[in-house]
């Protein structure tokens, strides 16, 4: 189990740097010393990489290498980003890429499609792949009545991202769903249902 945010095991290890990936891929980059410390508390916890060691390695006038050594370590354990080219297909890119993350038990169904709507959706607009997104968000805000419990809305979220996934595949990740079990402890797959 993870004690005061410090990942014990290689699963929690993975967590944490994924954490930093979601924001990452959008270009929200993480200062160079918190990259490093994130590495060591990775080798610590068991979780060794070619580009891991490397990073963690940095001395204070390396620091500029961490965003590149980070990007190999994403691609390293399986969670790189690689958008196309243009602008709103790099976008559209990076929905399913939250949408997959959403799919596998890494991300929060309300996290990530709150990333969407946010950073991908408000921008692009109404559009076939980014439909069921809008969908669920229709449905929570133009409901009469209370509000569905939390479950309802994660089970909710997490549909609409699995369809989104289903849309917009990532070129060289295939589409899973693995929302059946947790990939890692904190994980959030072992909460939603299938439909």
């Amino acid at each position: 189990m993870e004690t005061n945010g410090v990942p014990t095991t290689e699963a929690e290890a993975v967590l944490e740097l994924r954490r930093i990936a979601h924001s990452w891929v959008d270009g929200r980059h993480e200062e160079p010393h918190l990259l490093i410390e994130a590495a060591l508390r990775s080798l610590d916890a068991g979780l060794c990489t070619p580009s891991l060691l490397h990073l963690a390695a940095l001395m204070s006038a390396e620091h500029d290498e961490a965003p590149a050594l980070f990007d190999r370590v994403m691609d390293e354990l399986g969670f790189g980003f690689h958008p196309p080219q243009g602008y709103w297909e790099g976008r559209l890119a990076l929905a399913g890429w939250w949408a997959a993350e959403v799919t596998e038990g890494w991300l929060d169904p309300g996290e990530g499609i709150g990333l969407v709507l946010e950073n991908v959706a408000d921008a692009y607009g109404v559009c076939e792949e980014l439909a069921p997104v809008h969908e669920v968000m229709d449905w929570l805000w133009n409901r009469t009545g209370p509000l569905p419990p939390p479950q309802e809305v994660d089970a909710a979220m997490a549909r609409a991202a699995r369809e989104l996934a289903r849309r917009v595949p990532l070129p060289g990740r295939p589409w899973t769903d693995r929302t059946d079990r947790s990939t890692a402890s904190g994980g959030y797959g072992q909460d939603i249902e299938k439909s």
